[in-house]
């Protein structure tokens, strides 16, 4: 497994993917990117961890409560706003399919605010902080197989 923390640190609350990278890439620096907005820029470091799924990582709103988590299929990204990436997300994740036959899978965090120079709100925070921990055994469990 792959995961991709997506977003701009510099917007606030899109900054989540990338916190969420952080937080998991010193335990799992062969298998974690913080892809900021250029995820097509990671393709060959995913391709290369020979990835059976593929988890991206970004805040977006889709009209839940700050801190929501939900996941959704690469049919379903282009129904949320967000897009600070220079790439579509759905086009990322057919094309990071493709290229490595995993799975790929958006889990999208729902942004308070996107402010530019603001802080990461503290339910974001708090979303990413229990996203780290069910991801980080998740891939510990795989380290064990």
């Amino acid at each position: 497994m792959v995961v991709l923390g997506v977003g701009n640190t510099l917007k606030a609350d899109d900054g989540a993917g990338p916190l969420l990278a952080q937080a998991l890439k010193g335990r799992f620096p062969d298998v974690v990117f913080d892809a900021a907005g250029v995820p097509e820029n990671y393709i060959g470091p995913v391709r290369r961890a020979e990835p059976e799924t593929i988890i991206i990582v970004d805040a977006a709103d889709f009209e839940g409560e700050p801190g929501e988590v939900r996941i959704v299929t690469s049919d379903e990204v282009g129904g949320f706003a967000g897009g600070t990436h220079a790439t579509p997300l759905s086009l990322f994740m057919k094309v990071v399919s493709e290229e490595t036959g995993a799975g790929a899978h958006l889990v999208l965090i729902q942004a308070k605010t996107t402010e530019l120079g603001g802080s990461v709100s503290p339910e974001i925070a708090s979303a990413v902080e229990r996203l780290a921990q069910e991801l980080t055994e998740i891939l510990k469990r795989r380290e064990e197989l």
